[in-house]
Parts: structure tokens; C-alpha cells; sequence
């Protein structure tokens, strides 16, 4: 598989757009992932995704190789989910306090005790931040290393550990709270 991936990976650097695509058939779950950390939304990891693949195919003849295609995909799409949600938030949204209204308003109805773990853990990972929630996805969800998480998202290694130290932190209390 690994010289699949390297032949794959050599064609697609050399402008061949069907080995590109086969590379992200391949690595989509991943990437995804990562974006969706960030974005927190279907529809809006949907647009990353097509946003974040045009940018890499366009910029194919600029990948150096001083990292893993996978891992300047990842960095891609990161930066890609980044501009979406600053992009997202200059643009005029109903308030917050409002949309608790309008849903505290609605019949109460008996959530099953999974979900509402599922409710109160989407609530911590809501009230982390972008960033941290995909140092999160990239450690804990696909088992990339502080080293190659700081080297995805631009950052020291030493701010990915205590980042995600902190998180890791926050959903133990949680944790021990439910």
C-alpha cells in the first residue's frame, strides 16, 4: 500500500488530477474529521472540504515534500476551516441568547441518557476553541503526534500539548461530574 501511495502521490505532484483524487478518496475520513472539528457543521465541512481540495490541487506544484502529502492536506484543510469560521463570523447571525429562546420554548421531551451525554459533551467541545478542538480530533481521534499536530496547524509543540492537556482536562472533570 505505502508504494501505492508514494506512485500515487508522484503522479498527483506532477498535475495528474485522477491520482489526486484517488489520495483523497483515501484519506477524506481523516481530513474530514479534522474539519468538521473546527466547523462543527455538515453543510459547512461539506463546503471546507471542496474549498480546502481546490486550494491543494491548485497549489500542487508548490508541495516541497518536507512533510507528508497527508500532512500538507491536513494543514490545508485546517487553514481552509480557519478562514471559514472567521469568514463566518463577520457575517450578521441572530443572537445567541435568542436561538436559546426559541429552543428552550419547545416541548421538553425525555432525552435517552446517551444523548444527553452526547449533548453535554458537545457542550464542552463547543465552549473549546476552534483550534483546540482540532488539536483534539488530530491527537486523540487520528493518533497524530504533538510533533506532527504542531507541524499540521503551525504551531509550537509545546502550545498543541498544553492545548490539548487542557481539553483533555476539561472532559475528565466532565466526566467525573456525570
Amino acid at each position: 500500500m505505502t508504494a501505492e501511495i508514494s506512485s500515487l502521490e508522484r503522479r498527483a505532484r506532477s498535475g495528474d488530477a485522477s491520482a489526486f483524487g484517488q489520495l483523497l478518496r483515501l484519506w477524506d475520513h481523516d481530513l474530514r474529521g479534522v474539519a468538521w472539528s473546527v466547523v462543527r457543521s455538515a453543510s459547512a465541512t461539506d463546503d471546507v472540504m471542496q474549498d480546502g481540495y481546490e486550494r491543494a490541487f491548485r497549489s500542487i506544484d508548490r508541495f516541497d515534500g518536507r512533510s507528508s502529502m497527508k500532512t500538507w492536506l491536513h494543514s490545508i484543510i485546517y487553514r481552509t476551516a480557519v478562514d471559514y469560521i472567521r469568514y463566518e463570523n463577520r457575517r450578521s447571525h441572530a443572537d445567541v441568547t435568542e436561538l436559546r429562546a426559541v429552543a428552550s420554548a419547545a416541548p421538553e421531551v425525555q432525552p435517552e441518557t446517551a444523548a444527553l451525554s452526547k449533548a453535554e459533551l458537545a457542550s464542552v467541545l463547543d465552549d473549546c476553541s476552534p483550534e483546540q478542538r482540532a488539536m483534539l480530533m488530530l491527537t486523540a481521534g487520528l493518533g497524530y503526534s504533538f510533533d506532527e499536530t504542531a507541524e499540521i496547524l503551525g504551531e509550537k509543540r509545546g502550545t498543541v500539548a498544553s492545548r490539548v492537556g487542557r481539553v483533555r482536562a476539561r472532559l475528565l472533570r466532565w466526566e467525573e461530574e456525570s
